[in-house]
């Protein structure tokens, strides 16, 4: 196991993309992406994980956006705390807040994956189909498209290594509901600034031991 300065939990949905910057053998205490799903126990669940982990003179990364007001009012007793100032996810990977505002503003009507999403809660279409289990299946695609009526892009993030296996499937969505299929690069400046510093108070939430995370 190598050593890394800091403690970091982070979702699943980033735990590979820091992987590979920090390499595997380097500990990450990830969470269930499910979790999103309620905002309550995602809290409860971060706030049960810095227990576990804190330590007076420690500092503790976070890797997660603010996550629909679920990380508010997250804090530890005895450890430092850094988060980016984002949203969620995407933010995180685009880079900054600023730059996942400008592409809801140039077109809201996206809709993002990662390949390492595909098969977990933030696939919309494995979620639906799931969900539509006792439904009969002639109304599954009507019942999907009204699910996607706000979303008219598929945006898979381009990797270093992409799977051509994610990449098909994305594509074979985007054409079934009538989606535009886009490719928008990653900014890992982020990700790296969050693991190694500087944090740039425009672009991180550095709290004492004591201090919850604000609304921001």
């Amino acid at each position: 196991m190598s050593t890394f300065p800091h403690q970091i939990i982070c979702c699943r949905s980033l735990a590979p993309t820091l992987e590979q910057i920090l390499g595997e053998d380097t500990e990450l205490t990830v969470l269930d992406i499910a979790l999103h799903l309620h905002p309550e126990r995602l809290r409860n669940a971060l706030l049960e994980t810095i227990a576990d982990l804190e330590a007076p003179d420690t500092t503790i990364l976070l890797g997660y956006g603010l996550c629909g007001r679920a990380l508010e009012g997250v804090f530890s007793k005895q450890s430092r705390l850094v988060l980016p100032k984002v949203d969620d996810c995407v933010g995180v990977l685009l880079g900054s807040r600023e730059r996942h505002k400008q592409s809801l503003k140039d077109h809201s009507g996206r809709y993002w994956l990662e390949q390492s999403w595909l098969d977990t809660e933030l696939d919309i279409f494995k979620q639906l189909y799931k969900d539509l289990g006792r439904v009969p299946e002639k109304y599954h695609d009507r019942i999907v498209q009204m699910t996607l009526k706000h979303y008219d892009r598929l945006v898979l993030f381009q990797q270093d290594r992409d799977k051509p296996e994610a990449v098909a499937y994305c594509q074979d969505m985007a054409a079934k509901y009538d989606m535009t299929f886009e490719r928008i690069a990653k900014d890992l400046n982020l990700v790296k600034h969050l693991l190694f510093g500087p944090w740039n108070p425009d672009e991180f939430i550095v709290l004492e031991p004591g201090n919850p995370v604000p609304f921001f």
